[in-house]
């Protein structure tokens, strides 16, 4: 199996579990920032913007990450929609760990999340009250009561 279709392979592994998840998620939207200029992201949902990186093996990592987060920065800033990189491997995975200018790119884009791919299930079925519970749970109460 090639590198191409080991990355295509995690790509539309990651797009089934959203589309299990999200009830709209387009696969060709493109994000102008300009009038010939555009970003591709790998998903889009209603209100998330999705990248997939996949790299078991040494490469060109340092590049496609670090461009990536600046990327969906940008379009998570002019879409208001959230912005999540998704990755896998043992390459990227080190990578992420270690390197001092990623970790400075993180910093710098605040609105993108970060997940492992074992974390986009929870990611995705993560209720979205759950962040605006008070401490009585009474926004739970009041939206399963609805």
């Amino acid at each position: 199996m090639t590198a191409n279709s080991t990355g295509k392979a995690f790509e539309l592994k990651c797009i089934e579990l959203i589309k299990q998840h999200r009830s709209f998620v387009n696969t060709s939207a493109r994000i102008h920032w300009s009038n010939t200029n555009f970003y591709r992201p790998d998903a889009i949902t209603e209100t998330e913007l999705f990248e997939f990186k996949y790299q078991q093996v040494a490469g060109s990592v340092r590049n496609k990450l670090t461009q990536a987060v600046l990327e969906l920065q940008w379009m998570s800033e002019n879409t208001n929609q959230q912005a999540v990189l998704v990755y896998e491997g043992k390459e990227i995975e080190s990578f992420i760990n270690k390197d001092p200018a990623f970790k400075m790119s993180l910093n710098i884009a605040p609105s993108v999340k970060l997940l492992h791919i074992h974390s986009l299930y929870d990611y995705l079925t993560a209720s979205v009250d759950s962040n605006n519970r008070d401490s009585d749970r009474l926004l739970e109460y009041s939206t399963a009561c609805a």
